[in-house]
């Protein structure tokens, strides 16, 4: 491609194909720069708008000479000198600064959600793990960027959260806050429910309701709760078998002394069904079983031997009475 005045001044105005921008600052490379220039090229407007936009790119205060203005065809090669080194300079700096993790500051987030009946298990950048619970959502950056590590959830999952005492490891509910270094717990906020509960196996959290009205320091076999069924939310903690709160995820169901309209909507989200309570009487009564995989007839067999109750199925929906 020959080189002619209208390619240099598109170039100037940052209007070239790649194609055309590389043949021409080869050109500029070339040792007989001066002496190619194409014909009727005005080389001091040329380089002038070049100088130009360079200075204004990096802000470059420089007044006019006007006995320099004789010599400008004389010092072109100076000038592109003086550009390649600035180039040069902005581009290490640009360099440096990507390659110490200040890359763009906005975060590209992933949504992550389970239906009633499915469990999934969720590996974070950093090598946190989380293993969601039914009708769980988990909102979380691609990658951490910053001093913290933050996400969003409401559900209940366990989270395996990897160490790194130079980002602590935030989450946000609804109505709470629970910052960590490094630990294991499990956490359920459920939409539907007014308490979120915490329950901490391995080391130590932060637990607080938000905005930051009540907080607690959880340690293992711990259980943290917020509740805000009343119009004056309270926090309050105790002693647990937290192996107890964590068996869901490893397909265990325990559950322990719960009402049987407790009992039926966990019964909904395990499986996926639809339970009703046809009985008044029935919702007095009380359940605690365990299970390791059960299909939801045996469950079903067990609590209605129990509370002394019947129950019958009409497809996806089945009716205590």
């Amino acid at each position: 491609m020959k080189i002619t005045k209208e390619i240099i001044e598109r170039y100037h105005q940052g209007r070239c194909s790649l194609e055309e921008q590389r043949i021409v600052e080869q050109w500029l490379d070339a040792e007989d720069v001066e002496m190619s220039f194409p014909e009727n090229a005005d080389i001091n407007t040329i380089g002038d708008r070049g100088w130009k936009r360079i200075s204004s790119r990096y802000h470059i205060d420089v007044q006019p000479d006007p006995v320099a203005a004789g010599f400008k065809s004389r010092n072109y090669r100076m000038f592109w000198q003086l550009a390649a080194c600035i180039t040069l300079i902005f581009g290490a700096a640009t360099f440096y600064y990507l390659s110490n993790g200040h890359q763009d500051s906005r975060l590209v987030y992933k949504e992550i959600k389970t239906q009633k009946g499915q469990k999934l298990s969720v590996s974070l950048a950093d090598g946190t793990v989380v293993w969601l619970n039914s009708e769980s959502v988990l909102r979380f950056p691609e990658n951490f960027k910053g001093r913290s590590r933050e996400l969003e959830f409401s559900g209940e999952a366990y989270f395996s959260v990897a160490k790194d005492a130079s980002k602590p490891f935030i989450i946000r509910t609804e109505k709470t806050k629970i910052q960590v270094l490094g630990t294991k717990f499990n956490l359920r906020a459920m939409a539907t429910e007014t308490a979120t509960t915490v329950v901490v196996e391995e080391g130590k959290i932060q637990f607080s309701g938000t905005p930051d009205q009540q907080q607690l320091i959880l340690t293992a076999n711990k259980r943290g709760v917020f509740e805000t069924k009343s119009t004056m939310p309270s926090m309050q903690t105790d002693e647990v078998y937290a192996g107890k709160y964590m068996a869901w995820k490893n397909g265990e169901l325990l559950m322990d002394n719960l009402t049987i309209e407790e009992a039926a909507r966990t019964l909904e989200r395990w499986y996926n069904v639809k339970i009703n309570i046809s009985r008044e009487d029935l919702l007095k009564e009380r359940y605690t079983g365990s299970f390791k995989n059960p299909a939801l007839k045996q469950v079903l067999k067990s609590l209605a031997f129990a509370v002394k109750c019947s129950y019958k199925q009409n497809g996806q929906t089945f009716t205590l009475y």
